[in-house]
């Protein structure tokens, strides 16, 4: 599920519901069962949703926001390594955060993401882990609207659009520096997801490509070419979405994407969390059941994100008025699989 904000195509963040159920507009009705997994290790509920949401980590920390509808607007949300999850005392936003995690220079934990106006975005920056609810307005030279950041320690790297309609470009940029360093796309299409570690970028890549399109993951440094990690056809997709590779995560050595591939029985596979290798040639795909049939239902998932040893994500409830869950399980089970990468 995406929707366009600030020129580009970027992931939903959504609604949460706490304790404060009538206050923050919970969703009626149950909410469904985590869903079964092999073994004695089961999954627990961080957070039922009254609407889907995105959701960002990084070093046991992880971030989404939540509606109050009683101000109509959302509150960026924090879980710390903990457990503990609380609301960040700063300004709520008329959209849902756009989040990241990352390391800042001092090793602490920090959040980057966009504050916008009517006509453009600028970038913010706080750092979660010290509890630190004071933002930085991070002054990235070159003007522009500026989406989709990614934090590791003094870089950001992020999307800027010059003009409603102009061209989007990806850039990193150093805190201090006058310059960005530019990354060079791979041919046309939109990026909808954004990753960071070191001067390292990961993206997800949408573009057309005969009679429908294509969808892949890279990996490139400033100064450098892209790196193609995996690909796929969308085959159209119709019926369930865009086939595509939800939630590009950097963790150590590995490279975290969930395939969302929609169409079995046409050899694509089914969809898979799925991590990659950055210093071999090494891919395994996660042993656990995400609760979703994605031709079915109960509904899409949104998000998928390493958490210390296991994963955090996102599922889409059957019932639309039961919004969304997101689900934690504490370790996860790796099988080697071959690499997928696949030539255009």
């Amino acid at each position: 599920m995406f929707y366009s904000r600030g020129l580009a195509t970027i992931g939903v963040l959504g609604l949460t519901w706490s304790l404060a159920a009538g206050a923050l507009g919970a969703p009626s009705g149950p909410p469904p069962r985590p869903p079964r997994q092999p073994g004695s290790l089961q999954p627990s509920v961080v957070e039922t949703l009254a609407r889907s949401t995105s959701i960002a980590s990084y070093d046991g920390w992880s971030a989404w926001s939540r509606y109050d509808s009683t101000h109509r607007a959302f509150q960026l949300i924090v879980r710390d390594p903990s457990g503990s999850v609380s609301a960040v005392g700063i300004a709520e936003e008329r959209e849902p955060f756009e989040v990241a995690l990352g390391p800042l220079p001092n090793g602490t934990v920090g959040a980057v993401y966009p504050r916008c106006g009517a006509r453009s975005c600028h970038l913010e920056e706080l750092a979660v882990g010290a509890g630190d609810a004071r933002e930085r307005r991070l002054a990235v030279p070159g003007g522009g609207s500026l989406i989709s950041p990614a934090l590791w320690k003094d870089t950001v790297a992020f999307l800027r659009a010059k003009a409603k309609g102009g061209t989007v470009e990806m850039f990193e940029w150093t805190s201090g520096s006058k310059h960005l360093k530019a990354l060079a796309l791979p041919g046309n299409g939109s990026i909808t997801a954004l990753a960071l570690q070191g001067t390292q970028v990961a993206y997800t890549r949408v573009a057309p490509s005969e009679e429908f399109a294509v969808s892949n993951l890279w990996v490139q440094r400033p100064g450098g070419q892209p790196m193609l990690i995996d690909n796929i056809g969308t085959g159209g997709g119709a019926a369930f979405g865009t086939r595509t590779y939800l939630t590009p995560t950097f963790a150590g050595p590995w490279l975290y994407a969930y395939r969302q591939y929609r169409e079995t029985g046409v050899g694509d596979g089914n969809p898979a969390w799925v991590r990659y290798s950055l210093t071999s040639n090494t891919t395994q795909q996660a042993q656990i059941n995400f609760g979703v049939n994605e031709a079915e239902g109960p509904g899409p998932l949104e998000a998928v994100v390493p958490l210390g040893t296991g994963v955090a994500w996102v599922v889409q409830n059957s019932r639309e008025e039961q919004g969304a869950q997101v689900l934690l399980l504490a370790s996860v089970t790796w099988k080697p699989i071959k690499r997928p990468h696949r030539p255009f």
